[in-house]
């Protein structure tokens, strides 16, 4: 994670308020995918205060975590209190592991991971077999967020010109490139989450199950504002420019948009396992 990554920590309680969650339907998927029963042993890469761990831990699995924020990891120990959770303050990258793991999941946070060591740092935490999970959360056309950005393109130009907001793409549109990219979850990460990069696991992994899911959730204008505030792009503006950009954001919802904002998102779950030694790569 760069420099970039760790401006998280700096809002970690906005960002445990503010930040959306994923579909149930997602662990549900992750349960079967991976062949986990109560006991299976994960390893979580990032999970800032414990926004998906919960569900994790609500199916019986022991989660240990690799979190580099310090008061992520902070608020993750204490709103998981007296579950079996645990969590190593450090990067992926830097973190030396002590033992093999069922299962490597991650929630919006594996892109953190530099490219060039993501794939080999996880084959070499899993056990043969285990699963690699990973998930992440797009905001797709619908709702009204796409109305909202148009109506303050004047707003971005004046006070951030290098944010590059565009306008969120159709969900189909985001699904055929996952799906043209299934043969390598290196491929499907870097189509299904934009600032991933380009690597490929390569047979170190088989080729991922993908499951996607449309959802929505609405916020009012206080909290459609903080949501923005609580993304990389938006923290890499500097204070004095970003405050007037989201106080001019939220009086655009206010009073166009009757203070409520819809956000519209898709789900991407994708499942590999560990290739058993030998394994046939066509397997």
């Amino acid at each position: 994670m760069d420099g970039l990554g760790l401006t998280f920590d700096t809002i970690a309680e906005r960002y445990d308020r503010v930040r959306p969650g994923y579909p149930a339907a997602v662990f549900d998927d992750v349960a079967t995918l991976a062949g986990a029963r109560a006991g299976t042993r994960v390893l979580e890469i990032g999970p800032g205060p414990g926004t998906a761990t919960r569900a994790l831990l609500a199916r019986g699995w022991r989660v240990h975590a690799v979190e580099p924020g310090a008061a992520l990891a902070g608020l993750a120990v204490a709103n998981l209190a007296g579950q079996p959770f645990t969590v190593d303050v450090t990067r992926f990258d830097d973190w030396v592991p002590d033992r093999s793991y069922d299962m490597l999941f991650s929630a919006t946070a594996y892109h953190w991971v530099a490219p060039e060591h993501r794939w080999r740092l996880a084959a070499g935490v899993l056990d043969p077999g285990g699963a690699l999970a990973l998930v992440t959360n797009r905001t797709v056309a619908g709702g009204n967020f796409n109305d909202i950005y148009q109506a303050s393109a004047d707003l971005h130009a004046r006070h951030a010109p290098e944010v590059e907001f565009g306008l969120s793409p159709s969900a189909g549109e985001i699904l055929a490139g996952v799906h043209a990219a299934a043969d390598d979850i290196g491929a499907v990460w870097e189509v299904a989450e934009p600032k991933a990069g380009h690597s490929r696991a390569g047979a170190s992994f088989t080729p991922p199950v993908i499951r996607s899911y449309e959802w929505e959730t609405t916020y009012d204008t206080d909290d459609a504002a903080a949501l923005l505030s609580t993304y990389s792009v938006y923290l890499g503006v500097p204070p004095e420019r970003r405050t007037p950009l989201l106080t001019g954001i939220a009086d655009i919802v206010r009073t166009d948009f009757g203070g409520v904002a819809t956000r519209r998102y898709l789900a991407i779950l994708a499942v590999a396992h560990r290739r058993e030694p030998g394994q046939d790569r066509q397997a």
